[in-house]
């Protein structure tokens, strides 16, 4: 049987160590991730790589699957958007063209963190 005295060194214990923990970053700042958002997609429109996001200021790191795919992005509206545990949610829905082919929509899912880093992923679908 544990002793009175021994519970209460366990509790503080771990309320002690439990306040040692690393914070969580900030949540992430809606303007500027919606705003990274639309940088990102304005370049794709335009032809230009995710790569080629990394070397603005401040970088944007993309991963997108129909991007990095050769996906042709005709056009894009961002329907919602909201804050997701750390970091902003917004639904886009996404006109692609592969290859030659006809262009089809696509709804979709990024998820967006603004710090330490601009960092852009769609959600897989």
């Amino acid at each position: 049987m544990v002793s009175h005295r021994s519970f209460n060194l366990i509790i503080l214990f771990t309320v002690f160590v439990g306040g040692c923990s690393t914070p969580l970053p900030p949540a992430a700042e809606p303007a500027q991730a919606r705003s990274a958002l639309t940088t990102a997609l304005d370049a794709w429109q335009k032809g230009e790589t995710a790569e080629s996001l990394q070397a603005r200021s401040p970088a944007i790191h993309v991963n997108d699957p129909g991007w990095s795919s050769g996906e042709r992005l005709v056009k894009y509206e961002i329907q919602a958007e909201q804050a997701h545990g750390q970091g902003w949610k917004v639904q886009v829905l996404l006109t692609l063209q592969s290859g030659g082919g006809a262009a089809s929509n696509r709804q979709v899912n990024y998820t967006i963190d603004t710090e330490p880093a601009v960092v852009i992923v769609r959600d897989v679908e």
